[in-house]
């Protein structure tokens, strides 16, 4: 199986929003050909039950760029 990776700095954990560095999380799900970080294990365990319905939020399409534009805000 050949994984693709995504080439962000920062990444949103789908369930509960909250940045996620990929380096560092423990927790992470391979769904529809994209990898996904959790900031805990709940949170994976969450998404595992239905990725659909935490891939299909407008959290999940979050990425650096906007995250960026959020901290560049305050």
């Amino acid at each position: 199986m050949t994984y693709r990776t995504d080439e962000r700095d920062v990444w949103v954990d789908p369930v509960s929003h909250d940045p996620v560095d990929p380096h560092e999380s423990k927790h992470q799900s391979f769904y529809n050909g994209h990898m996904y970080h959790f900031t805990t294990l709940v949170n994976k365990q969450t998404f595992d039950q239905d990725p659909q319905l935490w891939i299909s939020t407008p959290h999940a399409a979050q990425n650096s760029a906007s995250l960026n534009a959020i901290g560049e805000d305050t």
